[in-house]
Parts: structure tokens; sequence; C-alpha cells
């Protein structure tokens, strides 16, 4: 055994093998408990799931190519999720409000510093303390729409501020996408204030403070710019991205490949293989990349995954804050997911998974009482 150990993919194989033992040893009283409700059963399904997902990654490794470090970014919000709802703490949701709360404000506190901030190419853009602009604008988007559900969507000081800085954040990194996905986050939170005319006139006022803030940054050569000339410019190559992955990748795979992909570098592969200049570029698309490096084969386990960790989170019921919580997180995933290859950064999607265990953690607390009026205010 220490001889074959010397093996990377075999050593990577028991190092796997090892550390998943203690969760099939979970998974097994799970399903020996014969609980026939609640989310007992639905958490052993998912490490089930988790596993035979891992062990599928693992054999695209040893066979095609790929990396651990890579495998465990794709299983991790799976994996994350199942530990943390089965500590099953009070203190979860309060915390993830916490951490919201920080990791806007934390972000916002670089605004000042050249820490804070990157050139691409021309275009001087934020991305706070994340590597990459759409990082930082996925994050506090989401982490916007888990402190206003916890807080149930009430249109506090609190949030108010959070919401400006929030906003502030996403212009300033020029990451147009999540224009979109900040938009679906603000109008979820309207639509649950009822859409009063109060609610719009706050809306308005943030529009107008954003219009002008943009206005006065704008900037051809520094500042917010959108190359509208070509295609190729206004999505910053990754239509030549697809174009590429579906005319020398899935047009020629066999019926073996299009079950199993080719392996989780498989889109790098087909650029250097196919695009002269020495240029390598990522799918920029995860659906496109799961197709393309797994197969059919990895993105219904995927898919699977996804799915149980839903269910699992709609286990008790949802409460009438909660209506709607979980669609619109997964409608944020999708819209970035167009543009960015989400499975292969586990801060795409961790967030995701967050949320989801925002609702379990939550699904026993009744919602906040109304505060009483006082007499002046009767």
């Amino acid at each position: 055994m220490d001889a074959f150990f010397e093996v990377n993919s075999i050593k990577y194989l028991y190092m796997f093998l090892l550390i998943f033992g203690v969760f099939f040893m979970r998974t097994g009283r799970g399903f020996a408990s014969g609980k026939s409700q609640g989310s007992g059963d639905m958490q052993s399904v998912l490490w089930v799931t988790t596993v035979i997902y891992f062990t599928f990654l693992t054999l695209l490794m040893i066979f095609q190519n790929g990396s651990p470090q890579l495998i465990f970014k794709i299983v991790s919000p799976f994996i994350f999720f199942g530990l943390v709802v089965a500590a099953a703490d009070d203190s979860l949701p309060f915390a993830i409000a916490v951490g919201s709360v920080i990791n806007i404000v934390a972000n916002a506190a670089l605004l000042p510093f050249d820490y804070g901030w990157v050139y691409w190419g021309a275009v001087h853009t934020f991305k706070g303390f994340y590597l990459f602009k759409t990082d930082l604008s996925y994050s506090v988007t989401t982490s916007l729409l888990a402190f206003a559900a916890w807080n149930r969507y009430r249109l506090t000081p609190l949030y108010i501020a959070l919401a400006v800085l929030a906003v502030v954040q996403v212009m300033l990194a020029n990451s147009r996408l999540n224009y979109l996905t900040m938009a679906v986050v603000l109008v979820f939170v309207a639509l649950k204030n009822g859409a009063k005319p109060k609610t719009l006139l706050v809306y308005a006022g943030f529009l107008g403070v954003l219009a002008a803030v943009a206005w006065k940054l704008y900037s051809s050569s520094k500042g917010l710019t959108f190359d509208t000339s070509n295609l190729e410019g206004f999505t910053q190559g990754r239509d030549r991205v697809m174009s590429v992955l579906l005319k020398y990748g899935l047009a020629s795979y066999s019926p073996l490949e299009w079950l199993f992909g080719r392996g989780l570098y498989a889109d790098l592969v087909i650029f250097m293989e196919n695009v002269s200049g020495g240029e390598v570029y990522g799918s920029h698309n995860e659906f496109l990349y799961l197709i393309v490096t797994q197969g059919v084969t990895g993105l219904v386990l995927n898919v699977t995954a996804w799915w149980m960790v839903y269910k699992i989170s709609q286990s008790a019921g949802v409460q009438h804050w909660a209506s709607g919580l979980a669609a619109v997180a997964f409608l944020l995933y999708f819209i970035q997911g167009l543009t960015t290859t989400m499975s292969t950064y586990a801060l795409k999607t961790w967030p995701l998974a967050t949320i989801l265990v925002l609702i379990f953690a939550s699904k026993d607390q009744a919602p906040l009482p109304a505060q009483p009026k006082s007499a002046m205010q009767r």
C-alpha cells in the first residue's frame, strides 16, 4: 500500500475515501433512524449524492485531467451546507446577518484606498478585498439579500445604508451583469414591502443618487465605460469564448464525451489546441463549463445536489417572509453563471448555500413582531 501511495492519483483517491468515510457513517445513521419526515433522510441523500459526485470528479481527474483543489471547490458548497444544517444552531441566522453586514462595510472601507482598486486595461474598477470585480459585486449583492431576509425586508436605516454602500460598490466595480442581479434584489425587497408609494420613492432616490455618481465618474478613458462598438468588445470576448468551445468542443464530441466530458480543464485544453497566439480562456459560462468538462453526467449530479440542498432548506415548510427567497437566490446564481464559471470558485457558490442555510435555520422562528406605536404616533 505504501508503494501505491506514492502514485498521486491513488494517493488522492485514498485520501478522499478516508475523508468521506465519516460522511458515510453519518449517512448510515440517518437512514437507519427510520425517519419518514423532516430533513434527516434528505441530508443523508445529499451526502450520498455528494460522495457520488466527488467520486465521479476524482475519476475524471485520474483518467482525464483536473486537480484535487478544483474538485474540492466544486463540491465544497454541498459539504458546507450539509455540515452547517446538521449542527442546527439557533444562532446561525444572526451570524449570517452579522457576516453580511461586515462583508459590505469592510469592502466599502477600501473605497478610499488604492488597494481596493484595479485596472482592467484602461478602466479603473473597484474590487474591494477580492481578486476579481465580479466576486465583489456578487458577494455584496447576496450579502444584501441575506441581511434583508434576516431583517424581514424592513426599510430600517441600517438596511438603507447597506443598500447604498452595496449599490455604489457594484456600480464602481463596473460588473455589468451584476447591475441586473442588484436590481433583482432591490425589486424583490420592494415587492416584499408591498411596493408602496413610500418604498418606490426610496428606490427612486437610490436611482437618482446612483445616476449622479455614475455621471460624475464617467470617463471613456478611466471611469465607468462600455465598449459598444462591437459584440466582442461589449462582451469582453465572451462571445468568442463560447463560439470556440461550441465549434471545437461540443461539435466534435463523441457520445462518450457528451456523457462524461473531457476533464475539468477541458475548456482550457480546447483553447490551447485550437486558438493561436497563446491565448487561454476559461469557459466563462457555468452551464457550458459543466457540459464541456463533466458531460451530461456531471451536469445531472450538480443539479441533483443543488436540488437536494433546496429541498432540505424547505423541509419544514416556508414561512411567508421566506417565500420566493430561494427562487431569487437561484436566479442570482443563474444570471451570474451566464458569464462566469461558478463551480470553480467557492466565492460564487457559497453565498447561494448560505442563503439556503438561512432559510433552513430560521424555520422555527416566528416573524419579528411589529413595534407598538407610541402615544405620539397614535
